[in-house]
């Protein structure tokens, strides 16, 4: 048998389970209690990571939001710079015979130590568009004279959103340059103000030609055959100039010399027969900026440079009748007219064994005849017209009007070659008035294209300058592009105003009321309003036997046709008018040749010859190598300098002004 079995005791059975099921109550509770823990330090830490989001995003947003208000700041300090830099453009438009002048005024004053005294322009003046403001700005300008240019010292400061409770300021200094440049136009052989109208084949251009208009070649095959532009010409050794800022205008990457062309502010049209370079798309530049004209209207700024220059024109010395040599014979001293009793109107007539001798820039005053041999270098500003009576020509010309390429390099070495051969430039404030313009044949082609309405020049232009835009570009009547002042009859331009008057920068012999000349439609800058040219405008402002010439006028002639010809061949000399370039000639053994460059807002020019050419005086280019003798007008502002800073510049002021009483 086996071991007996015995039974445990009831009570300690029952004290077992209870301990076990104590330990899994305890277990659970455990459990339960470190979730509940796990639990917690998840919640925390999701709030935690909430919060630390939260403020993350809102860090970020002001963040983005200071940054927008640092960029809103210095936006509106640029936005002040552009104010000064077009205030000033403002004021030299005010007298454009001393463009400085209200300006110096103003800005241009210093202390007793010689420091500038900067122009309060603007104090917290308002930024804002149509829907918003951006901010408000303050600024000064200091302008220093640096030779015929002035320096602008401009600080700006933006506030947002302004200077009493600034969320964000910035501060910009700049140093602005505005210095004169010689008229854009000038660097082409053939350039019109108004449209331009190449009706020929048998018409070459040698050198650039363009328009503020229209361009159009009417389905002929006119020659064109460009040069390419610079932004200017550096003269530290006059013996070697040097081209700079070559214009790749037809975009090719190189500069290589296949730039140029044809410029039109207008459509170019009807040249798909064209002849040359200028014949190609790429070398075709329509729709682009308008080229200054020469500013002709006024010429006391020419008489100042003429005055200070010392320059004078001459009759070079001849022989005598026993052989001995004759001194020269002085013809214009700086300025013809200016002093009593001398006569305003002059006729130059040279030859070969007596040339024309120009030194420096000089004025006429009244009309100028001029015709001959021409030697030295300057240039005649004439307050009438001018009349190119016969042939001009140089006695010592360029050797050859053309570079062995239009390379930079050989373009350069032509100009070494030729930079001291004779120059002459004309500069008409009417008209220039070329061949005999008293022949009755002369008359009848020059009076037929001056009333071509093709060739509209009353001062109804519009405030572009040129007529026949008043459709736009878009030829469409009706469209944002049109130029509604254009006919309407009405001589619309700007006008001197109190507020210039009691600034003190009212130009002399102007009154409040009286036109801004070059403003709006005042096409000439002369300040009055100008009808249609008529055949009239080309008589002589006095006749030859009035005793109201100077020169050298022949004893015994009266009759202009005893100086002239209906049959020109030669012309030579940069020539810019601000109304009309008329001309006829009737040689039909000769070419027809200006060698120069023909500036013009009215052109009316008829040719009997084998072939008329335009050919461009290579010196000319980049602003010319004798840009003294020049018609100027003020280049676009050069940013020279920028600096940002910290300072407050309305804070500044209002510290100098002191504690308000």
């Amino acid at each position: 048998m086996g071991p007996a079995r015995t039974a445990a005791p009831r009570g300690d059975a029952m004290d077992g389970e209870r301990d076990r099921t104590a330990v899994r109550r305890d277990a659970r509770a455990h459990e339960r209690g470190g979730v509940l823990i796990v639990a917690l330090v998840a919640m925390v830490l999701a709030v935690s990571l909430a919060f630390a989001a939260t403020s993350l995003s809102t860090a970020r947003r002001s963040d983005v939001a200071r940054d927008e208000r640092d960029l809103q700041a210095r936006a509106t300090a640029e936005a002040g710079v552009e104010r000064a830099i077009a205030w000033a453009a403002e004021l030299a438009a005010l007298d454009p015979a001393a463009p400085f002048a209200a300006l110096d005024a103003l800005a241009g004053q210093t202390a007793a130590d010689g420091s500038p005294l900067p122009f309060v322009l603007a104090d917290g003046e308002l930024l804002a568009g149509a829907e918003r403001s951006y901010g408000r700005f303050t600024v000064t300008v200091a302008a220093r004279a640096d030779g015929a240019a002035r320096e602008l010292r401009i600080t700006s400061t933006g506030h947002v959103p302004d200077p009493d409770a600034p969320l964000a300021k910035a501060t910009a200094h700049a140093l602005v340059r505005l210095a004169p440049r010689t008229a854009p136009g000038l660097e082409f052989a053939y350039f019109v103000n108004h449209w331009a109208w190449l009706y020929s084949s048998r018409i070459n251009v040698t050198g650039n030609a363009g328009s503020n208009g229209q361009f159009d070649c009417g389905d002929k095959s006119p020659g064109l055959f460009g040069t390419p532009r610079y932004r200017s010409v550096a003269l530290a050794d006059p013996a070697h100039p040097d081209l700079v800022g070559y214009l790749d205008d037809n975009g090719d990457g190189v500069t290589d010399g296949s730039d140029g062309g044809v410029y039109a502010a207008w459509d170019i049209v009807r040249s798909s027969r064209a002849r040359g370079m200028g014949a190609l798309t790429q070398n075709q530049h329509a729709f682009g900026a308008p080229f200054e004209m020469p500013q002709l209207a006024d010429l006391r700024g020419y008489e100042a440079a003429a005055l200070a220059a010392g320059a004078s024109v001459s009759l070079a010395g001849g022989i005598d009748a026993s052989g001995a040599p004759l001194p020269p014979t002085e013809l214009i001293d700086a300025v013809a007219g200016d002093e009593s009793g001398e006569p305003q109107h002059v006729v130059l007539i040279g030859t070969a064994e007596q040339p024309i001798v120009l030194d420096g820039p000089v004025v006429v005053r009244g009309d100028l005849i001029i015709k001959g041999v021409v030697t030295g270098r300057g240039s005649i500003y004439a307050g009438g017209n001018i009349y190119i009576a016969d042939d001009l020509t140089y006695a010592n010309a360029p050797s050859s009007w053309t570079a062995p390429s239009m390379g930079e390099a050989d373009l350069e070495a032509w100009l070494a070659a030729e930079h001291d051969r004779d120059f002459c430039g004309l500069f008409a404030r009417e008209s220039v008035v070329m061949g005999d313009f008293t022949d009755a044949t002369w008359r009848t082609w020059v009076d037929r294209w001056l009333d071509d309405p093709l060739n509209e020049s009353s001062e109804d232009a519009g405030l572009d300058g040129v007529p026949g835009t008043r459709d736009g570009k878009d030829a469409i009547p009706g469209t944002a592009d049109d130029d509604l002042l254009e006919g309407d009859d009405t001589w619309t331009v700007e006008r001197y105003t109190q507020a210039h008057a009691d600034a003190g920068i009212l130009p002399a012999g102007k009154a409040v009321g009286d036109p801004i000349p070059g403003t709006g439609e005042d096409v000439d800058g002369d300040g009055v309003e100008d009808g249609a040219l008529t055949l009239d405008d080309f008589d002589l402002a006095a006749a030859l036997d009035s005793g109201e010439w100077g020169g050298n006028l022949p004893a015994g002639v009266t009759d202009f046709a005893d100086l002239a010809t209906t049959q020109l061949s030669t012309i030579e000399a940069a020539v810019a008018t601000n109304h009309a370039a008329a001309m006829a000639s009737f040689d039909f053994a000769n070419n027809f040749n200006l060698r120069g460059s023909l500036v013009a807002r009215v052109e009316a020019m008829i040719a009997a010859a084998p072939k008329m050419n335009f050919t461009i005086d290579l010196r000319l280019l980049g602003g010319g190598i004798h840009p003294e003798l020049l018609p100027q007008v003020l280049a676009a502002p050069q940013i020279v300098a920028w600096q940002w800073s910290g300072e407050d510049l309305h804070a500044l002021l209002a510290a100098a002004k002191g504690p308000t009483p």
